[in-house]
C-alpha cells in the first residue's frame, strides 16, 4: 500500500512513517544497473568506391616574396620524398607582362610541380585609375585588347622558360577593392565578356587555358561563377573555377557542379596575425583544407604566400617564418606529399567523434589509400579506420604535431580492412596503406 493511500485512508501518523521509511529503505537499496563499457566510437568507414573529385594538387604563391630561393629550399617545399610535396606553385604577372618569379618556378618545375600564373593589375595607363595600385580601377576597354596579348605573350615566354604554365588567371580577386596593392575591378559580367571576347582568343594559340574568376571569398564566388557557366561562349576557354577563402564557408555551387568542372581554392592565410610557427595556426589550416575538400569539393588547395612579406616580423601570411617551415607547412604537407595529382577523394566518414576529421584518397593507378585524420581535441583520441573495395595491407602513419614535423611511423598491419590507431593530441595523422602481399 502506498503512503498517499495511507493518507487518504485517515491511517495513524506513527503508520505512515513506518510504511514510508520501508519503502524508502527497499527502493533505495536496489543496486543501479551496471551501464558496460562505452561503446567504441564510430569508425572512419573508408569507401573507395565512392568516387568523388578528382585531384590536382596543393599548393602556395610565390608572389613578391619568393622570387628566388636555395636548392635546399626547393627540396623542402616541392620534393614528394625529402619534403611536404608542393606539386602546385602561382606566380604573378607584373604588369609589363613579366615576372621576378622564374627562377623559383624553374626550381619548382624540376621537382615535378607545376606552374601557373595570376595577374593583379594591367598597366596604370590601361585602367581607369590611373594607377595599377591604391584604389585599383577597371580595364579600359580600349585597351583589353592589348592586355590580353601581353598575358598571352607571358604564356609563351614561360614555355620558352622551361615552365609551361598549366592555367593562367584571369585577374586576382574582381570583386575586392579598393586596395593598397595592385589590382583591378571587374562585374561578373565584365569579366566574362574579357575572357570571352579577349583572354580566350588570345591565350587559345598557346595551349593555355583560362582559369576564372578568382574571388576573393565563397560568398562573390556563387555570382561570378554562375555567369560564366551561363555563357557557353566563354566556357570553351575555361579550365578550372577558382575562388579564394577570405570569406563565407565552402560550398559546392550547382552551376559549377553541372559544367563537370573542377574547383580550385587559390589563396587563403591564417586569419590570425600574430606570428605563430607551431600547431596552434597549423591546426587552423588542418580545418581549412578538410572543409574545402569536404564542403566546398575543390580539387586543388593553395596557401597564400611560401614566404611571409617581412622576413624579420613576420606574420601568419607564410607557410616560412623566421627561415624555417612552420607547422601549418607540414600540415599542409599531410596531404599534398601523398595525395598527388590524379588522386580522388573517396568516401570516409568526415566527422566520426568530436573534433576528429578525416578525408581519404585512392590512387587510380594503384591500390593506395590515402587517409588524413586531424584531431584537434587536447588529449590522444582512440579511432578505428575500416576500408572497403580494395584490399590493404599494411599503412604507414605521418604525424604533424607540436614534437614532430611530417614524421613516419612504424607502420602497422591492416586486417581484413580494419585498424586501429590511437591520434596524438592536436594533431594531423596521415596514412598511407598499401599492398605488400601477394593475392591469390
Amino acid at each position: 500500500m502506498k503512503v498517499v493511500d495511507l493518507l487518504e485512508r485517515g491511517a495513524p501518523a506513527l503508520m505512515v512513517a513506518a510504511v514510508a521509511a520501508v519503502g524508502a529503505g527497499c527502493f533505495g537499496s536496489r543496486p543501479k544497473p551496471d551501464p558496460g563499457p562505452p561503446p567504441p566510437p564510430p569508425s572512419v568507414d573508408v569507401d573507395t568506391t565512392q568516387t568523388l573529385q578528382a585531384i590536382d594538387g596543393f599548393g602556395a604563391s610565390s608572389a613578391w616574396t619568393a622570387g628566388n630561393m636555395a636548392d635546399s629550399r626547393a627540396d623542402e617545399l616541392f620534393s614528394p620524398t625529402a619534403g611536404i610535396g608542393l606539386s602546385l606553385l602561382r606566380v604573378r604577372i607584373a604588369p609589363d607582362g613579366t615576372t621576378a618569379e622564374l627562377a623559383t618556378a624553374q626550381l619548382a618545375a624540376a621537382r615535378g610541380a607545376r606552374v601557373w600564373a595570376t595577374p593583379w593589375s594591367p598597366p596604370a595607363d590601361w585602367k581607369t585609375s590611373a594607377t595599377a595600385q591604391n584604389g585599383g580601377g577597371s580595364l579600359l576597354p580600349a585597351d583589353a585588347p592589348a592586355w590580353a596579348a601581353r598575358l598571352a605573350a607571358f604564356a609563351q615566354s614561360m614555355s620558352a622558360a622551361g615552365v609551361p604554365l598549366l592555367y593562367l588567371s584571369s585577374q586576382n580577386e574582381p570583386d575586392y577593392l579598393p586596395t593598397t596593392y595592385e589590382s583591378c575591378g571587374y562585374s561578373a559580367a565584365a569579366l566574362v565578356a574579357f575572357v570571352r571576347d579577349q583572354l580566350g582568343p588570345a591565350l587559345a594559340g598557346t595551349g593555355v587555358p583560362v582559369m576564372a574568376p578568382e574571388t576573393s571569398n565563397w560568398t562573390n564566388f556563387d555570382g561570378f561563377a554562375a555567369a560564366f557557366a551561363g555563357d557557353s561562349s566563354a566556357m570553351q576557354y575555361l579550365g578550372p573555377f577558382a575562388t579564394h577563402d577570405y570569406g563565407g564557408t565552402p560550398h559546392a555551387v550547382a552551376a559549377v557542379t553541372a559544367t563537370g568542372r573542377h574547383v580550385w581554392m587559390t589563396e587563403v592565410s591564417d586569419p590570425n596575425k600574430t606570428f605563430d610557427a607551431g600547431m596552434g595556426s597549423g591546426l587552423v589550416i588542418a580545418k581549412m583544407i578538410h572543409d574545402s575538400l569536404v564542403s566546398g569539393q575543390v580539387s586543388a588547395w593553395h596557401y597564400w604566400w611560401i614566404n611571409p612579406g617581412s622576413a624579420t616580423n613576420p606574420d601568419n601570411s607564410g607557410l616560412t617564418g623566421l627561415g624555417a617551415l612552420t607547422r601549418r607547412a607540414y600540415v599542409l604537407g599531410n596531404w599534398s606529399r601523398f595525395v598527388r595529382p590524379g588522386f580522388v577523394r573517396v568516401g570516409a566518414t568526415a566527422t566520426p567523434q568530436p573534433s576528429v576529421f578525416a578525408t581519404a584518397f585512392t590512387d587510380p593507378a594503384s591500390v593506395r589509400v590515402v587517409i588524413v585524420a586531424v584531431n584537434l581535441n587536447p588529449n590522444d583520441v582512440a579511432q578505428d579506420f575500416a576500408i572497403t573495395g580494395v584490399a590493404v595491407d599494411v599503412a604507414t602513419p605521418w604525424i604533424t604535431s607540436a614534437s614532430q614535423a611530417l614524421a613516419a611511423q612504424t607502420s602497422i598491419s591492416v586486417v581484413d580492412g580494419g585498424f586501429s590507431y590511437t591520434l596524438p593530441a592536436k594533431s594531423v595523422t596521415t596514412f598511407v596503406a598499401d599492398q605488400t602481399l601477394a593475392t591469390n
